[in-house]
């Protein structure tokens, strides 16, 4: 009995000192975020963002290996947003740097930029470009990471003229992503 009570007032003291030390603003503590992908994962999107629309959904990504979900900025038409695709393969947390190594290699013809970062005490890389679009050129920034053993990307996109307006923002998010 004595230990269990001293487990619970630890894990309460502890769960009390990481809730005071997770963010210097306290706008920031109070976000829990919206749920993504079907309540399974949760991130903090910056204010206007809305849910697209499944037939926008198809416009915007008209190919096999479109994105479950995204989210954009309605005033923009669509040309910022966040989209996620959770794949089938399997690809563990230590095995997330050589896959973002992959990728750079597969997309050299845009000069990616890699990094690692930690998100939520989780391993993951981002991959950063700028791609050609029908409309002008995309900067992307995916987001790659393991959710429950199996490769999940979270991608920023902005036309690059609305890039400087919206790349902290974008970026801000994906560093929110939890599940």
């Amino acid at each position: 009995m004595k230990k269990s009570l001293a487990v619970s007032s630890l894990l309460f003291c502890a769960t009390l000192f990481l809730s005071a030390c997770d963010s210097g603003n306290s706008a920031d503590t109070e976000k829990k975020g919206t749920e993504i992908l079907g309540g399974k994962a949760t991130m903090v999107l910056p204010e206007g963002f809305i849910k697209m629309p499944q037939d926008m959904l198809e416009k915007k990504y008209p190919t096999a290996q479109r994105p479950q979900e995204a989210w954009y900025v309605e005033s923009e038409r669509g040309k910022v947003s966040i989209a996620f695709s959770a794949t089938e393969n399997a690809v563990s947390e230590d095995q997330i740097p050589q896959f973002a190594t992959v990728m750079k290699n597969q997309l050299s013809a845009f000069s990616p930029q890699t990094s690692e970062v930690t998100v939520n005490g989780k391993k993951m890389a981002r991959v950063e470009m700028t791609t050609p679009a029908a409309d002008g050129k995309i900067y992307n920034v995916l987001q790659l990471s393991s959710r429950d053993g199996k490769l999940l990307i979270s991608t920023f996109n902005a036309t690059e003229d609305l890039k400087e307006k919206y790349v902290q923002s974008g970026k801000d998010a994906l560093s929110t992503l939890d599940y």
